[in-house]
This record gives structure tokens, C-alpha cells and sequence, in this order.
């Protein structure tokens, strides 16, 4: 977590210091005495793939963390403000260290910048091309951005975290990693290769000692370019960025490396970094090493997989032949992955193309260390846990749950549903499983179970009745239905027809001619819009419910599903509203925090993804529901669908 921002600063105040050593003119010092009104979390929250002008006089005060000196990063400053979060803003200006240098405070006018969310990330500037964030004029950048005479040391703002903790929390922001080193096959080469260039710069890969990797990116205009990796292990420091789904390091100046460690041999390779690897043929001679959690012994799993775990995660491991009775529940096996590939199945992560009594050079692929060792304590969890979070093939526990009021007392085989009253997740059974005929308990409590997907929808395996056999204490009351479309009443469907519901509104905002349609794919209908060849270059529209009337009951989920096509950019929110009238602009809408989805950059999601369990507890009145698309043709064009909306409530 960030160390930063619970940390009251000790503050130096540089100012108008004169050094006779320091490489660039003294600066005058001359406080803004600004006063932040929002922070860089706010503005990203009122942010999307699209730029988004900002008509308000605010401010945000932050602290500079990056650095062009070193010449790998060009025309760019990220900052950090007082609560942690990450932002870039693009600039027409060279050697900006020497004004905005690593710990100054500055305040940032916004009124007139445009903001968007790229790759994950927070970006502020002007806008270039009407589709992107693009520099700030160089005699405009102080009238942007403000230098105050605080300076902090930058050990106050980095944060230091591990290779498995990389994620978009830490976009933007300066971090450190220790105990890591440069990958083999790359000791003895430069930073930057001309032979391996991308984009003009190249990209090197740090790996720890769970074999988590991280690419290290390195401009031709460095001026650490030509000098040679570190052949050690250690700290490296720089700021963290992204590109499509690739996480990457710039390393400020050579200062922010110090790998003087001894090497480590790296061959045992965690399952948290296997399962974050891309997907494809594994070709180095690293090994997995883990407990068996479920095996085929019971028939709940196909005789060809298992699924192993470590303190980093679970993975399926599937074998090109029968396992049989090889392999048991408590095996600690140690595998060989050279050959194999990583893979999904069902968006399953897996391992697959071994040999359970094959060789590799002469040892085998699979070794059993120990057998009957200690099952992994199963992590407790929540239903909404379950379904937000990533717990893929990991032993979890859930407490407090009943099976629904449809699924009590039926055979266990195929899918059935738990519930804790506010929260539901499907629990899947084979028909071979040796217990697939037992009947599912009627009272409450918990079962311990392999989490698991099929496609976007979080599910449960058990791998035997006796993970659920205390189920006995007395059930909760499970919430009625408040609401429910999933527009299965709509005659007519296809290109042009806009939904048309009974006290629903379908409104473009940009006031253009497109709107929500009516579409229907495989005999399911659902609500369908998209930029795509509508030639309309900025499209705003809005998908309102009828009154969901919140007064009469409590506990209020609201769930839905999307499904997203041919992705080139996040253009759908959620909204509720509680004093809506007919007009969009003089309605307080709040945004809600759902999962969307995304990715689907190639064509259709193969399945719709669960929005996840939304809290509509502290909400009264009658509420609406919104969905709003932006986009713009062709700039983000992506298509969403939506379906099955509903809220549940006591």
C-alpha cells in the first residue's frame, strides 16, 4: 500500500537556496499560495477514454516524481498528489527538470486542460487531433502548472512495492523494486539495442524471485542507453506506465539502478507469474512446485487435469494422457514446464502439453515430492469477493451461505446456486462426479470449494460432499425482485430500432440521430449501441430505466450484464439518480462502481460478464438507472450490449 500519503511531510524548503554545486541556474522563488479544491482522484473518477474539456476553476496540488535528465523520458511530467494517485501531463518542452524536478510541489490549473483515462491511466493536457491528450505549449505550461517553493525528498513519495503488486494503482507514480534482476538470456546486452527496437526504444525484462517479470523500457535517447545491464540482483527505482495490457518501468538515470547483489538462479517459477505470462510455449528451464487441491479421484474433474497451488496462487495443470489415480489430493508435485504452454480454456488459466510420466533431458516432468502433506487453509471470503475478485483455482471458504429456495433438496449435479440474501454464485457439478446424485442441503453455513470461471461467470467446484456437509443452521430471508428487464418483450429488433420501454428514456445528448437498439443474437435480445460508421464524431447517449421505487425495502443490489465488441477505448458508465425528471443536465447523477466489460478488441466477447453486486442500501426514493455511452466515429467506436438488469432488495 502507499506509505506515502498517511506520512505528514517534513517539507524542505528549497526555494532561494544558492549551491555552487548544483548543475543549473539558482530559479526565484516565488509561491503561487494556490489552494487545492480537487484531487487527481476526482478528476479521474469524472474521466473516460475520451477527452473531456474542464470548464471549472480547480485546482490540484501534487508532487513532481518524474525526470528528463536522464533523456528516457521526453516531454512528459508525472505526478503524484497528496493522496497517492498517479497522473501524466504531456509537455512541448525539454529539460523540464531543472524547473520541475522530482519532489517540487506544484498546483495545477485546470480550467481549459482536457483530461482522459489511456491505458488505464490518468492524462492532462491540451487536446491534439480531437481524439487525444496531446502537449501543452511551452510558453503556456506555467500558466498550467505552478511551481511552489516546497520540495520534498522523493523517498516520501515512492512506493515500494514487489513485481506481484503491479496493477493500475501505481500508474504514473514513482516506484521501487528490490530483490529483482535482468533475465538471463539478457545479461551482457545494453539497455537499448538497435538490433531489438520498438518504437525507438527497447524493452528489457526484470524478473524476481517468484519469476513475476516487468518490461524495463529504454529510449535510444538515454543517456544510459549503450551502458550494460547490471549482471546482479537489487534495487531498481523509475515510473510506472502501460501499454495495452503491458505494465513498463522507465528508468529515470542510471542512479535509479543498484543491482550489486549476487544473481540468484531463478528456476522455480511461482504460479502467480506463470498465470500472468502471455499465453503461448513456455522455452526456458524453470519449474512449478505446489499442492495437489483437486484431483480426478472423485470424478469433479476430468481424468487429464488437477488443480496445484502456492502462496502465489492456483492453476489447472492438464496432461496430454490419463492421470488415474497417479496423483492424489495432498501430492506436493514439483513439474517441469519447458515444452509446455500456457493457456485458457473457458477463461480458465491452464498449463497443459505434459507428459505425467514423460522426460526432459533425462529427468522427469513431474516429480512427487511428498504425498498426504498439508492442504492450503482455504481463504475466507464473501460471495461479492468471489465474484469481484481473482481467486481462480485458489481454495476458498464461504461461510454463511444457503443454496436458493429453487435448488434446495434437487441432485447436486449441474448448476446450482448459493446465495447469502444478498449475493448469488453458481456451484458446478459433472454428472460422473462420484457424488453427483446427492441431494443439495436445506439449511445454511459454508462450504469450502475451488474457485473457478466458465467464461466471464464465477462458479465453485467442490470435490466432494463433504465440503458442504455443515450446512445446517437456519436460512436467511432471500431479497424479492424490484426490478427486472432483460427485453425479452421487445416485437421487433435490428439496426435503427431504438428501445422503447414503458417509462424509459433513450436520449442522445450529443443530439444526434443514434441511440440504444434493440437487438437480438442467438434468440436472446438485448440493448445494443456503438459509434462505429455513424459518422456522428461525438456521441453521448443516455439508456434511462422506468422508477425503481427504493422506499419499501432494504439490502438493494442492482446487477446487469455487458458484453463489449470490437473495443478500442472504455466508453460506457453506469449512473443512478434519484431526483430525475425528464432532464439529463439538471439531474444529480452519481456513478456506479460496476465491472464492464472489456478487451474484446478482436471481435465479440464469446459471453456476457457479470456487472458484479452493486449497493443501492443508502439510496431512498424512486431511482433511475442509467447507462451512458460516449464515443465518436472513428475515434472510439466500441459496441457494448447490455441485458438482464435487475435489483434485488428485502
Amino acid at each position: 500500500m502507499r506509505k506515502l500519503y498517511n506520512i505528514i511531510f517534513s517539507l524542505l524548503l528549497l526555494g532561494c537556496v544558492q549551491d555552487e554545486d548544483f548543475s543549473v541556474p539558482p530559479l526565484e522563488c516565488n509561491d503561487p499560495n494556490l489552494t487545492q479544491t480537487i484531487s487527481a482522484g476526482d478528476l479521474y473518477k469524472s474521466s473516460n477514454a475520451i477527452p473531456k474539456l474542464y470548464e471549472n476553476d480547480d485546482v490540484i496540488s501534487a508532487y513532481v516524481v518524474s525526470s528528463d535528465e536522464g533523456g528516457n523520458i521526453y516531454k512528459n511530467i508525472s505526478l503524484v498528489d497528496g493522496e497517492g494517485h498517479g497522473f501524466n501531463m504531456a509537455v512541448d518542452k525539454y529539460d523540464t527538470y531543472t524547473f520541475y524536478e522530482p519532489g517540487r510541489k506544484v498546483y495545477i490549473s485546470l480550467k481549459n486542460l482536457y483530461s482522459q483515462i489511456d491505458f488505464g491511466g490518468l492524462e492532462i493536457g491540451e487536446l491534439y487531433n480531437n481524439t487525444q491528450i496531446g502537449r501543452i505549449p511551452e510558453l503556456l505550461i506555467e500558466d498550467y502548472i505552478q511551481r511552489s517553493c516546497d520540495v520534498v525528498d522523493e523517498e516520501t513519495l515512492v512506493n515500494k512495492i514487489s513485481l506481484a503488486d503491479i496493477s493500475d494503482e501505481y500508474l504514473f507514480s514513482l516506484i521501487e523494486l528490490d530483490n529483482v534482476q535482468f533475465k538471463d538470456n539478457e545479461v551482457g546486452e545494453n539497455y537499448y539495442s538497435s538490433s531489438n527496437e520498438l518504437g525507438g526504444a527497447t524493452n528489457r525484462y526484470l524478473v524476481d524471485d517468484k519469476g513475476y517479470e516487468l518490461i524495463v523500457r529504454t529510449s535510444s535517447f538515454a543517456d544510459f542507453a549503450n551502458d550494460r545491464l547490471p549482471e546482479g540482483s537489487g534495487k531498481i527505482r523509475g515510473i510506472l506506465s502501460r501499454f495495452n495490457n503491458d505494465y513498463q518501468l522507465f528508468v529515470r538515470t542510471a542512479a535509479d539502478v543498484d543491482m550489486t547483489g549476487e544473481r540468484s538462479t531463478l528456476n522455480i517459477l511461482g504460479i502467480g507469474a506463470l498465470k500472468s505470462r502471455p499465453e503461448g510455449e513456455i522455452t526456458d528451464n524453470v519449474f512449478m512446485e505446489g499442492v495437489v487441491t483437486m484431483s480426478p479421484e472423485n470424478g469433479n474433474i476430468t481424468d487429464r487435469n488437477i488443480v496445484i497451488q502456492d502462496e502465489t496462487g492456483g492453476i489447472v495443470v492438464r496432461f496430454d494422457g490419463n492421470v488415474g489415480t497417479q496423483v492424489s489430493e495432498g501430492d506436493v508435485l514439483r513439474i517441469a514446464l519447458n515444452g509446455s504452454s500456457v493457456g485458457s480454456f473457458a477463461d480458465v488459466k491452464q498449463v497443459s502439453g505434459l507428459e505425467f510420466n514423460g522426460e526432459i533431458g533425462g529427468e522427469k516432468i513431474v516429480t512427487k515430492v511428498s504425498e498426504n502433506a498439508a492442504m492450503p487453509a482455504p481463504i475466507k471470503v464473501t460471495l461479492a469477493e468471489l465474484k469481484s475478485g481473482d481467486f481462480q483455482s485458489v481454495l476458498v471458504e464461504v461461510e454463511d451461505i444457503q443454496f436458493i429456495t429453487d435448488d434446495v433438496n434437487k441432485s447436486i449435479t449441474g448448476t446450482r446456486t448459493i446465495t447469502d440474501c444478498s449475493s448469488k454464485l453458481g456451484i458446478y457439478t459433472r454428472p460422473n462426479a462420484s457424488f453427483a446424485d446427492n441431494k443439495t442441503p436445506e439449511g445454511a453455513g459454508k462450504i469450502v470449494a475451488v474457485a473457478s470461471n466458465y467464461y466471464d461467470e464465477k462458479q465453485l467446484i467442490i470435490r466432494n460432499t463433504s465440503d458442504f456437509s455443515s450446512m445446517t443452521k437456519e436460512r436467511c430471508a432471500e431479497p424479492d425482485a424490484l426490478f427486472y428487464e432483460n427485453f425479452e418483450g421487445i416485437s421487433n429488433t435490428g439496426y435503427d430500432v431504438w428501445i422503447s420501454l414503458d417509462g424509459w428514456d433513450n436520449i442522445s445528448e450529443s443530439n444526434g440521430t443514434e441511440k440504444w437498439e434493440a437487438r437480438e443474437f442467438s434468440n436472446n435480445k438485448y440493448a445494443q449501441i456503438s459509434a462505429y460508421n455513424t459518422t456522428e464524431t461525438t456521441m453521448t447517449v443516455w439508456l434511462i430505466t422506468s422508477e425503481i421505487n427504493l422506499d419499501n425495502s432494504t439490502g438493494e443490489i442492482l446487477t446487469f450484464q455487458t458484453k463489449d465488441g470490437y473495443n478500442n477505448g472504455e466508453g460506457l458508465e453506469v449512473f443512478i439518480s434519484t431526483n430525475y425528471s425528464g432532464n439529463i443536465s439538471s439531474a444529480t447523477w452519481t456513478k456506479l462502481d460496476a465491472n464492464l466489460a472489456s478487451g474484446s478488441s478482436g471481435g465479440y466477447a464469446s459471453s456476457f460478464t457479470d456487472s458484479g453486486d452493486i449497493d443501492l442500501s443508502s439510496y431512498n426514493g424512486k431511482a433511475r438507472i442509467a447507462f451512458k455511452y460516449s464515443g465518436g466515429d472513428p475515434s472510439l467506436t466500441t459496441t457494448y450490449q447490455i441485458d438482464e438488469i435487475k435489483i434485488l432488495g428485502n
